[in-house]
């Protein structure tokens, strides 16, 4: 046996043995358990940053880290000072995910992702009561006047300093006075003047970007009689984004004003009696962004993920978090955890591809429609020639049925037409059975319906020629010649030499 002959034996060997199908699962299992051990497997504790402790934002980042606690994982807070500071924290890797607000420029921080993003945030113009009406038929009345723009880096500043831009007001008094004059009070200094009930030394409007309720803004409306100024340019400070040249005089760059959008702030968020505000108050804000560092394991942020979204974590502000945040154009290239965990809600068949699988299926269907339709038809004419074929033996059975029945009839009956009429008998059933074994006359049972009617023709004209036999050999007797003689004469055909018909009969 040669090496091929050989091999070939021994894999139909294996085949039938069912070793195929076991190497074939040994295999698929391996695959399986490469593919789960080779799984990033989530970071035991991760490092979270909102920014200033004591903010909305803080209270934000602990109910975050509470569900991520119960699910398992610890969440190390820590405090920073401004967005640049926590932006620059989680570039480098020292710090895994951050709460930053959507209109700092982003973009620079290369090892950046954007998680998710979450509840809106909005910035709060508060002024003492004394300057309260005029800055809110003008803001130009703020001139002059002590306002606190924010922590240096945070987007609090940049936001307050480019919409006094946008309106005309320098964040720098200078000679003209025509400016504001730009103070920043730390939060822990402002918490410990509220606590003091020092509101003399509080500046005069401060600027301050929150998630609502902001804690900062309530202290200051309720324990020391600030007022709200509506912001009501939003859209018209995005727009001016889409026609400027060049950054306004004193405009801060690390606010991107493409992101800003309206936000109203709603009755009675800060007081019930009396009302603050009173009605929707209109400003401009963003969206709080979750971001984290591009080497968290996508593990970690699934993990997370499910903390923002499937806990009691989404019901914290209105309205509640959903998935469908997601439907925004991102802000940041999405982390690689972020589109895992939105792979899981993906389903199978997009709208866009069952668009496709229906053309499809459109057109094979009509393609196979029209296929049907041509083979039905070729179907049906090949069973109509076939149907004609079978009359055909049929009208012939039945004419020579007929001649029969005539001869039958008539006053004597002779053997030569009974004998052509066997012959043709003959024929027909020769005819019949060439035509099946070409395939042209259909079924078994189309030959049976065929063969059947000849066959009982056989039999009669059968009967009557014997029945002529018995009568031509009475006629013999009574002559005195032989009954060959007279079956001779009475079945042979003009021309046809004396004896043939004697020598046929007797060779049946």
């Amino acid at each position: 046996m040669s090496a091929d002959r050989a091999q070939r034996s021994w894999w139909q060997g294996v085949r039938r043995g069912g070793w195929l199908a076991l190497a074939l699962g040994i295999a698929a299992l391996a695959l399986a358990l490469r593919f789960l051990l080779a799984r990033e497997a989530p970071l035991a504790r991760i490092d979270l940053t909102s920014g200033a402790g004591g903010t909305t934002r803080d209270r934000i980042a602990q109910q975050l880290a509470a569900e991520i606690t119960r699910g398992g994982m610890e969440v190390r807070l820590v405090e920073t000072r401004g967005t640049k500071d926590e932006l620059e924290q989680v570039d480098r890797g020292e710090l895994d995910f951050a709460l930053v607000s959507s209109l700092y420029p982003i973009e620079g921080f290369a090892r950046v992702r954007e998680v998710a993003p979450l509840y809106a945030e909005a910035l709060h113009l508060l002024v003492k009561p004394s300057l309260a009406d005029a800055v809110s038929e003008n803001l130009g009345a703020l001139r002059g006047h002590s306002v606190d723009l924010g922590e240096p880096g945070s987007t609090t500043a940049g936001l307050a300093a480019s919409l006094l831009a946008f309106v005309g007001i320098p964040t720098e008094p200078g000679s003209s006075g025509a400016g504001i004059h730009g103070i920043t009070v730390q939060i822990d200094d402002l918490r410990a003047l509220l606590d003091r009930g020092d509101t003399d030394h509080l500046p005069d409007a401060v600027f301050h970007l929150g998630t609502l309720p902001s804690i900062a803004a309530m202290r200051l409306i309720r324990e020391a009689d600030y007022r709200l100024v509506s912001l009501p340019f939003a859209e018209a400070y995005r727009l001016g984004e889409l026609v400027a040249e060049t950054p306004q005089a004193g405009t801060d760059s690390r606010i991107d004003r493409r992101f800003a959008r309206e936000i109203a702030i709603p009755p009675f968020t800060y007081q019930a009696e009396p009302p603050v505000p009173d009605v929707p108050l209109p400003t401009v804000g963003g969206r709080l962004l979750l971001v984290a560092n591009a080497d968290v394991p996508a593990a970690t942020v699934e993990a997370v993920l499910e903390a923002v979204f499937d806990s009691p974590f989404a019901r914290v502000t209105s309205p509640p978090l959903d998935r469908t945040v997601f439907e925004q154009a991102a802000r940041l290239d999405l982390h690689a955890g972020t589109r895992a965990f939105l792979a899981r809600d993906r389903p199978l068949i997009t709208r866009s591809a069952l668009n496709g699988i229906t053309t499809v299926i459109s057109i094979f269907g009509s393609a196979l429609g029209a296929v049907l339709f041509l083979v039905r038809a070729v179907h049906q004419r090949a069973k109509a020639r076939r149907e004609t074929l079978v009359r055909e033996y049929m009208l012939r059975v039945a004419q020579i049925e007929r001649r029969v029945v005539e001869l039958e009839l008539a006053a004597s009956l002779e053997l030569e037409p009974l004998v052509a009429l066997q012959r043709e008998l003959l024929t027909l059933k020769s005819d019949a059975l060439e035509s099946f074994a070409a395939g042209d006359l259909g079924s078994q049972a189309a030959l049976s319906d065929v063969l059947a009617p000849v066959k009982a023709a056989r039999e009669h004209v059968g009967d009557l020629i014997l029945h002529v036999r018995d009568n031509l050999e009475e006629a013999a007797e009574t002559q005195g010649v032989t009954s060959e003689k007279l079956w001779d004469e009475a079945v042979r055909e003009p021309g046809e030499p004396v004896g043939a018909a004697v020598r046929a009969r007797a060779t049946r």
